[in-house]
């Protein structure tokens, strides 16, 4: 008499998903399940980059026009002050 295995819920209904099938480096379909646009998460597609005008990108202004502006001044303000110096 043979004994068979118990059968895992889970198990079954992972493998029932649909199959992501993009082509592995080996030529072989992905055996990945795959996600509602048809591909795994591995393979989804390129990534549409950051949303337009994304505030959360800007860290510090460090290179905004303004602080650029800043800075020209204060290094003529520097170079002033030494020529002044040099006079005195």
């Amino acid at each position: 008499m043979t004994k068979k295995k118990a059968i895992k819920p889970m198990h079954w209904a992972f493998m029932d998903a649909p199959r992501c099938g993009a082509k592995t480096r080996k030529g072989t379909p992905c055996k990945s399940p795959a996600m509602k646009n048809g591909r795994c998460r591995m393979h989804g597609g390129a990534s549409t980059g950051a949303p337009k005008g994304n505030k959360n990108a800007f860290k510090h202004g460090r290179y905004s026009a303004e602080a650029a502006d800043q800075r020209r001044a204060v290094r003529e303000l520097i170079r002033a002050s030494n020529r002044q110096m040099k006079e005195y």
